[in-house]
Order: structure tokens, then C-alpha cells, then sequence
């Protein structure tokens, strides 16, 4: 007779069965896994195939030649975040331009061949030529330009001049300095005779014509604080702006940087062909860098100082895609980011990040009152004076 069970006993479950069971909810999940990796990995497909469903762009910027490397720099990076505008995917190039070619392009006939694409925004030296592009061709302008980065315009004066002139000299002194042949022995610069201040209007010298509209805001004793279109046109600063540039020395190649080449050769100061030529702070320290002693230094003429302000022009119209403008305006928030606004100043601009340390010609000092920028047409009036044959 066979045995009975054990009161309490249980039939064993086999161990294979075991396995087996947990080897198809193991199977189940990792299939329910699979699933939703697969569907993951589509949607992002989609969604990447999706942004750009409208084709890629590129989006040209016209830029300074000072600030056009280092902007491509920052662009190179941007671009590596593939950014998207309006279903187009996006590629930001700079490229360095003159003002002048720039301007003659925007305000005539665009010669693609020639000139290369036809940009979407313009980064010009300042605001003297947004003004003239405001003037000429309004409607291509796409609202009011916003300053990217900036640089205070200076005296590059020799170092021999700098104990005297330093706190000394103001923008308003400087008709008087130029045409009095004592004006500098008042100083105590025996020997040097009238202030030969060069006023180049050659490429890239909006200085000279940042420092005239200073010089006429002080002779105008402008109470609002900046230059009026009436006090721009009126025969006082006509007549001291006139004078001005006749008396001017020239400069080897009619720029600021030539004219600060020939004060960097002069072995006599006193007795040399220049003692001044207006210039950015920048172009200054950009040429000056590596030198311990350059033998010339910045000087900031006591009142409103005048600025380079590097004004972002959107552009529009027919050649303008409304993508490449929404682009311009993202790639130029992307700029204004700490991280990458950092690259930039280094190079001498003011703007948000950090500025290099001082040099012997570059000290970097705080600008206590940056000139307010007159209208365009207080600008152009100033411009036409210093360019008019």
C-alpha cells in the first residue's frame, strides 16, 4: 500500500519550471522595453527631420574688420548648436567689410559677385553710418540698432605729452590748441609749438568723426546733452570743423593707425610732423599690445566722451528672408552670453565681459560720461563737413 502525504506537506514546484517562468517575464519586459526605445528613437527621427523642413539657410553678417574675427569665432560656435529658425537650419557667417563699400552697396544696387551675399544685419564701427543707411534707405532698416559692444574714442598723443595734457585738455580746447602757436607751451610743452592733431577719414577712422561731434557739442554748449541737428548745422561748428581739418597733418595712409605709426617713429616729439590723432580705444590697444614701450598713450580729453557703439543693423526687405532676421536675432542674444561675450572684450572692446589688463598705452579707465548719441541727422551733418571735397 502506498505511503500517505504528510499532514501539512506540499507538493515541491519544479525548479526548470521556475526558470522558465522568469525567463519569459524577463523576455516580456525587456520586449516591452524594446517597444518603447524603438518609439523614442522614431519620434526623435521625426522631430529632428521635422525642424529643418523648410532646408538649411545661410544667414550673412557684414561686420567691422576690427570685430569680424572674433564675431566668426563666436558664430563658428553657435553654429555647432545647429540652431533653427522658422523650420530652416541655420548657419551664421561673418565676414569683415568696409563701411563705406557696405553702405554704397545697401543704399544702390547689391553686386552679390562682387560684395558676396547680401547680408541680413550690419555690425559697422558706430553709429555714424547706420545713421547715413537710416537717411539714405529707411526702409531697409528693421527697427532702431542696438549697440553690440563699444570702444571710447581717444587722443593717441606721445608719452612725452601725457604729465601735461592728462586732465588738461578737453574736447573743447582742441580748435584752440591746434591754431594757437603758444597753446602747448601754456601746457608746459616748450617748443612744441600749435597741437598737430591729425584728422584722418580714411577706412575705420570713425574716430575722427566721433571726436568732430564731440568737439561741436562743447562749442555749442548743448544743455540737453547731446548734439542738436541745428547745432550740428550751425556756421560755428561749420567754420571751427572746416578749420580743423585744413590744419590737420596728414597720416601716411590717411587711417589712425598710420598716424599712430609716425608718433611711434618720432625720436623728438616736440619737434615731430603729429602730437595727436583721434582713435578707439581698441584700434589703440590692438596695435600697441606687445609693446613695453610704444612711446605713445592713450589720452581722454576731459568732458563727454564720444563712443564707437558697433550698432547691430537688421536688415530687411525682398533680400532678406524672415528667418535669416529671426536668426540675427537669436545668434546676437548667443553673443551677449557671458561666456561668449568674454571672447570679444578681450580683444580691448567694452561690453560685457572681461577687459584684458592695462598697457603701457591702454590703461582701460572708467568712462565717467559717455557722450549721448546725437540724432542721424546730427550725425550726418558732422559727416558731411569732415568729408565734403
Amino acid at each position: 500500500m502506498g505511503e500517505h502525504r504528510r499532514a501539512g506537506g506540499s507538493r515541491g514546484v519544479s525548479r526548470g519550471l521556475l526558470i522558465a517562468v522568469a525567463l519569459i517575464i524577463i523576455l516580456v519586459i525587456l520586449g516591452f522595453l524594446w517597444s518603447l526605445l524603438g518609439d523614442r528613437i522614431s519620434r526623435q527621427g521625426q522631430d529632428a527631420a521635422g525642424r529643418c523642413v523648410e532646408g538649411d539657410l545661410a544667414v550673412s553678417i557684414i561686420s567691422d574688420p576690427a570685430l569680424a574675427a572674433p564675431l566668426a569665432t563666436v558664430a563658428a560656435k553657435y553654429n555647432s548648436t545647429d540652431p533653427v529658425a522658422r523650420d530652416r537650419c541655420i548657419t551664421i557667417e561673418v565676414r569683415p567689410a568696409d563701411a563705406k563699400v557696405t553702405l554704397d552697396g545697401l543704399t544702390g544696387t547689391w553686386d552679390a559677385e562682387s560684395r558676396g551675399q547680401y547680408p541680413a544685419a550690419w555690425i559697422p564701427q558706430s553709429s555714424v553710418w547706420s545713421s547715413q543707411l537710416t537717411a539714405a534707405n529707411p526702409s531697409i532698416v528693421d527697427g532702431n540698432p542696438s549697440s553690440l559692444v563699444s570702444s571710447p574714442v581717444v587722443l593717441a598723443i606721445p608719452t612725452a605729452a601725457q604729465q601735461a595734457m592728462d586732465g588738461n585738455v578737453g574736447w573743447i580746447e582742441l580748435p584752440t590748441l591746434q591754431r594757437s602757436e603758444s597753446a602747448m607751451e601754456r601746457l608746459g610743452l616748450r617748443e612744441w609749438g600749435p597741437l598737430r592733431m591729425a584728422m584722418p577719414i580714411g577706412p575705420q577712422t570713425d574716430a575722427t568723426l566721433l571726436a568732430a561731434q564731440a568737439i561741436a557739442a562743447e562749442i555749442s554748449r548743448t544743455t540737453s546733452g547731446a548734439l542738436s541737428p541745428e547745432d550740428a548745422a550751425s556756421p560755428l561748428v561749420s567754420s571751427t570743423l572746416t578749420a580743423m581739418k585744413a590744419e590737420a597733418p596728414p597720416t601716411d595712409l590717411g587711417t589712425a593707425e598710420s598716424g599712430v605709426q609716425m608718433l611711434m617713429k618720432q625720436t623728438d616729439p616736440a619737434a615731430g610732423t603729429l602730437h595727436a590723432v583721434p582713435i578707439t580705444e581698441q584700434q589703440l590697444y590692438l596695435q600697441t599690445k606687445d609693446d613695453a614701450d610704444p612711446g605713445v598713450v592713450a589720452l581722454l580729453p576731459t568732458g563727454p566722451t564720444p563712443m564707437a557703439d558697433f550698432p547691430v543693423v537688421t536688415l530687411t526687405g525682398d533680400q532678406v528672408d524672415i528667418a535669416a532676421r529671426d536668426a540675427v536675432n537669436d545668434f546676437i542674444s548667443y553673443v551677449h552670453a557671458p561666456e561668449q561675450i568674454g571672447a570679444i572684450t578681450e580683444l580691448g572692446f567694452r561690453g560685457g565681459g572681461r577687459l584684458p589688463p592695462a598697457t603701457a598705452a591702454v590703461t582701460f579707465p572708467v568712462t565717467p560720461s559717455p557722450m549721448p548719441a546725437p540724432s542721424a541727422p546730427a550725425q550726418n551733418s558732422i559727416t558731411e563737413i569732415l568729408t565734403r571735397r
